[in-house]
């Protein structure tokens, strides 16, 4: 019984001494330039820590427009060509799990595909866990004709691809990146054409 007793303690030692506090990041399936998007990071905080700093890395020319939920940010810095968001709770009785939800102007000259990255940091792990989940915001996807905006002619192309009408294009009618082109690519480039996306 001993024996049982002492490895559930050291179990549950174990487990604490490697557990962190961690953040996972939602990013909207794409972007359209000169608009704004919605970035939500669920913050998973371990018991007893009274600190937590997020950090969030976006290119320089990318700006947070409205923080939608406590913490706002608390710090903004420039590094390389980078803009740090930082957002700091602290309680003395220890800081409960929480969400930042934060909308970002697009630049008009933004193309392409952005990475997302940034960490969450507490006393105990100065150098910070690096955020999970979405890190990469596509651009120009949905945009299957090419003439810069995601619009109803673009739905009626990936309908036509995904009944097997025309080939496929992965790169710009795959939106959920399933490998495939069909109705729920369809349904997400609808969503884009009228701005619910």
């Amino acid at each position: 019984m001993m024996k049982k007793l002492i490895f559930l303690v050291s179990l549950i030692g174990f487990s604490f001494c490697f557990s962190e506090t961690t953040g996972t990041r939602t990013l909207p399936a794409t972007y359209t330039p000169g608009g704004i998007i919605t970035v939500r990071i669920n913050v998973s905080v371990d018991p007893g820590v009274t600190g937590v700093i997020v950090k969030e890395y976006l290119p320089s020319d990318w700006i947070v427009s409205e923080t939608m939920s406590v913490p706002a940010p608390a710090k903004l810095e420039f590094e390389g060509g980078n803009r740090i968001y930082s957002w700091l709770k602290f309680d003395s009785g220890g800081v409960s799990s929480f969400s930042i939800t934060y909308k970002i102007y697009v630049p008009s000259s933004a193309s392409g595909d952005y990475s997302f990255y940034g960490s969450v940091l507490t006393l105990g792990n100065p150098d910070g866990s690096e955020i999970s989940g979405d890190n990469i915001l596509r651009g120009n996807i949905g945009d299957i004709n090419n003439d810069g905006v995601v619009d109803i002619s673009d739905v009626i192309l990936c309908l036509r691809m995904a009944i097997g009408l025309s080939e496929p294009d992965i790169a710009k009618a795959d939106l959920n990146n399933d490998g495939i082109v069909d109705i729920s690519d369809v349904i997400l480039i609808l969503r884009i054409s009228i701005g619910l996306l």
